[in-house]
């Protein structure tokens, strides 16, 4: 009876000091400017027109949100037309968008991608870069774009 308290006692030890290890060495890694990636969850993350056509070629989860509402005076292409004013109900209506996807939101101004980022953020999306500079940096950086 001693000897299983014993190596009870142990596992549960080696249990608690793993447990303590791996918290610890999470939140020490964590760099302080985060690139987009799995460890940057739940937040928002600001990218230049380069980094977003990086993600463009490398991210198969991607997608691209323009909810200026300005879609016929130019977008990125392939991106999803979500103007702001609707998309709360997008979200909630649940028609294109899925939160285990990835997602780079943009807009004519910064102000309305800032909106955007955060609604998405308050509706449990955990990969949201936002393009900073919006469509205009885009074209200033010589992406693709259509009307």
């Amino acid at each position: 009876m001693r000897m299983k308290r014993l190596i009870a006692a142990v596992l549960l030890f080696l249990l608690v000091v793993g447990v303590a290890g791996c918290s610890a060495s999470k939140s020490s890694t964590t760099p302080s400017t985060a690139e987009p990636s799995a460890d940057t969850n739940h937040t928002i993350v600001e990218v230049d027109a380069n980094k977003v056509e990086e993600l463009i070629q490398t991210d198969r989860d991607l997608v691209i949100i323009d909810a200026s509402g300005k879609w016929a005076e130019g977008r990125i292409v392939g991106a999803l037309d979500t103007p702001l004013d609707k998309l709360q109900e997008i979200i909630t209506g649940n028609f294109t968008l899925s939160a285990s996807k990835h997602y780079v939101v943009y807009a004519h101004d910064e102000e309305t991608s800032k909106k955007a980022a955060n609604m998405l953020l308050a509706s449990s999306f955990t990969v949201i870069n936002r393009l900073v500079g919006g469509y205009d940096a885009w074209v200033a950086n010589g992406g693709y774009c259509e009307k």
